[in-house]
């Protein structure tokens, strides 16, 4: 029997978006197959919360595999550097950039080391470009947000390739959405 352990945020723990009639996402594991899942994953979490909350809840003993998908929320709770309205240059937003998400790197790596310690069966879940078109907070940096995702997505991939995990990733291609792939 699999036992599979979903840690993260909203991407997993999604079944407040999904409409009556429809599946969540591990209604839907659920139902292709015939793996039992533990649900760790909350909506809102962020890097911190699953070193906090999340790791010490995985059952060594009866998990087979562990699905990853952080750090959304992480980026959302800084979007507003994308507002900045000092003058910098193109190398100095570029560092700053490096800078703010040096913290969360250190956490996704540590989540990570953690999980593929525990079981190397992982799959690690890149962070999806979100709408932000019309959102009255975060318009205006809508297509700015897509390099900090995209910024984000490497450290997913790097830290992945690190530790020889499976990888799901998004792609703003319809006939591209989703791929799963060993790291070389």
């Amino acid at each position: 029997m699999s036992y599979v352990s979903l840690l993260g945020d909203s991407i997993i723990d999604n079944k407040v978006y999904v409409h009556p009639g429809e599946l969540s996402v591990k209604e839907h594991l659920e139902d292709q197959s015939g793996y039992v899942f533990n649900q760790l994953a909350v909506d809102g979490h962020t890097t911190s919360d699953v070193i906090e909350h999340q790791l010490d809840k995985v059952n060594n003993k009866l998990t087979t595999h562990n699905v990853l998908s952080i750090g959304g929320n992480d980026l959302l709770g800084h979007l507003g550097f994308l507002k900045n309205n000092i003058e910098l240059t193109a190398i100095e937003i570029l560092e700053q950039a490096v800078v703010l998400l040096a913290p969360i790197k250190n956490r996704y790596r540590t989540i990570v080391q953690n999980l593929s310690q525990q079981n190397p069966n992982l799959l690690l879940c890149t962070v999806y470009e979100g709408n932000l078109v019309g959102d009255s907070f975060y318009s205006d940096v809508a297509f700015a947000s897509k390099a900090m995702v995209s910024m984000f997505n490497d450290i997913v991939f790097n830290t992945g390739s690190s530790f020889k995990a499976c990888l799901l990733y998004t792609s703003p291609s319809p006939r591209d959405r989703t791929r799963c792939r060993m790291p070389s």
